[in-house]
C-alpha cells in the first residue's frame, strides 16, 4: 500500500477487466468476403490520401470548406481507415471497430458538404447528386456489415 493511500486509510482494490474487452481483442474470423471488403478498403483509404491532396490544390468556388474538410476530416478518416483495413486482414476483431469509426467519420462530413454543394453550386450537379447516394449507400452498407462481425459469437 502506497504511504498516501495508508495515511487515507484507503484500501486499492483491482477493478475486474470486462469480457467484453478480451472478446474486442480476440482474433477474427473472417470470411473470404470480409477479406475482399477489407482490402478494397485499405485500396480506398490509400486512395483517400491522394483525394485529400487533390482536394486541397485544385482551385474551386469552394476551396475553403475544401481545405477544412480536406484537413479536419478527410485525413483522419483516410488514415483511421487504412488502420482498420490493415488490422482486419491481420484478422485483429477491433480492426471492426476502428472501420465504424472511420465510416461514421466518413458520413458525418461528405454527406452534409454534399448537401451543401449541390444547393450552392450549379456546376456538377448530378455527379454529386450521384457521389452522394452512392457514398451514403455503400456507407450505411459497410457500416452495417462490420457492425454483424463484431455481433458474431467469438471462437474459443
Amino acid at each position: 500500500m502506497s504511504s498516501v493511500a495508508h495515511a487515507f486509510g484507503v484500501t486499492l482494490k483491482t477493478l475486474p477487466v470486462p469480457s467484453a474487452v478480451f472478446a474486442a481483442m480476440a482474433p477474427a474470423a473472417l470470411t473470404p468476403r470480409d477479406r475482399l471488403l477489407a482490402a478494397g478498403g485499405l485500396v480506398l483509404n490509400l486512395l483517400g490520401f491522394v483525394l485529400v491532396a487533390v482536394a486541397v490544390a485544385l482551385p474551386d468556388p469552394l476551396h475553403t470548406a475544401n481545405l477544412v474538410l480536406a484537413l479536419a476530416a478527410g485525413l483522419p478518416a483516410a488514415s483511421c481507415g487504412t488502420i482498420a483495413s490493415l488490422a482486419l486482414l491481420q484478422q485483429r476483431r477491433w480492426g471492426a471497430v476502428l472501420a465504424l469509426v472511420a465510416l461514421g467519420l466518413q458520413l458525418l462530413t461528405l454527406v452534409p458538404y454534399a448537401i451543401v454543394r449541390l444547393a450552392l453550386v450549379a456546376d456538377g450537379r448530378s455527379f454529386w447528386g450521384a457521389a452522394l447516394a452512392t457514398v451514403l449507400g455503400a456507407g450505411l452498407l459497410l457500416i452495417v456489415h462490420w457492425a454483424r462481425l463484431l455481433a458474431r459469437p467469438v471462437a474459443p
